[in-house]
């Protein structure tokens, strides 16, 4: 894909950090669709933040536009897709809350800690499962983390969002 089209099909619907970010892939790639980039030299390189570079590195997987291998004291695998995008819809403030937050504090704490603990491989693979979808992606955590009783407990949450 040529630049202007790049432009016109894909950074033009992006946030300034995601579009830091995928054009730094994008010409590290060198039209080859795949690199290797240790996360605080792609930060460094997009000035942005390794927080920030996370959260936007989450949303261009999510669109589809990238995908990371992460690998550990090597410089992680980013391959890099050429898509026209749609416009994300505003939602105005109306944010939904996650599945988490309307746990009591507790269980929120356990849900926390069980999917901060899965190894990125085994995430990554429940995302896959999932389709990216964060909140498809809670509902797997969830049923592995917690057993009957709580699951039964918050039944009710699950059935509301499914409707």
């Amino acid at each position: 894909m040529d630049l202007p089209t790049l432009i016109h099909s894909i950074l033009s619907h992006l946030t300034p950090a995601e579009q830091a970010i995928y054009l730094r892939l994008w010409h590290l790639s060198a039209g080859q669709g795949t690199c290797a980039v240790r996360y605080d030299d792609l930060a460094a390189s997009a000035h942005i933040s390794r927080s920030t570079l996370k959260r936007s590195l989450k949303s261009l997987a999510r669109r589809k536009l990238v995908t990371v291998t992460f690998q550990a004291k090597r410089a992680s695998v980013f391959e890099v897709f050429e898509r026209a995008l749609t416009p994300k819809p505003v939602t105005f403030g109306l944010h939904r809350p996650r599945l988490y937050d309307l746990f009591t504090e507790e269980d929120r704490s356990l849900f926390l800690t069980y999917k901060r603990s899965l190894s990125p491989v085994y995430l990554k693979q429940l995302e896959t499962e999932c389709d990216n979808d964060p909140d498809q992606l809670d509902r797997l955590v969830f049923q592995q983390a917690f057993g009957p009783d709580r699951q039964n407990k918050y039944a009710h949450l699950l059935e509301q969002e499914s409707s």
